[in-house]
């Protein structure tokens, strides 16, 4: 099934996001800051608005009610709380994915506004512990 999902933030983890979901035939607006950046993955999603994503009147710029999902995935824990905090008021229909950073912040995801949590560091070393052990 095919998604509209709104990535907010290209960096090292939103960029493969929008990258892979867009490989996959989904419809992918991405909102970031760095104009090098949005340049480079232009070609690889549907949408890209150079922008600040923590700004309200921006993330309804994007029509934020026609978005499945909503990725809050840059590095900046602060900045993804209130990009979440900001769909839930305007889009409460759209799920909210907050990508963390440190060990212990795994208890943002209790907040009513967040869908789901990605860490990318556990994530990675629970890959890396498959591989080792079926190596």
């Amino acid at each position: 099934m095919r998604k509209d999902v709104l990535v907010v933030g290209a960096g090292r983890v939103g960029y493969r996001v929008a990258e892979r979901l867009g490989s996959q035939g989904h419809t992918v607006t991405v909102v970031e800051q760095d104009a090098a950046r949005c340049d480079e993955i232009s070609p690889r999603v549907d949408q890209v608005i150079q922008a600040d994503g923590t700004d309200p009147a921006i993330l309804k710029k994007t029509d934020i009610e026609t978005f499945d999902t909503v990725a809050a995935l840059t590095d900046d824990i602060t900045a993804n709380l209130t990009i979440c905090e900001t769909v839930h008021e305007q889009a409460s229909e759209a799920r909210t994915v907050l990508r963390i950073e440190e060990d212990g912040q795994q208890d943002y995801g209790y907040r009513s506004f967040v869908d789901h949590v990605v860490y990318p560091a556990a994530a990675g070393a629970d890959i890396a512990t498959e591989k080792i052990i079926k190596a």
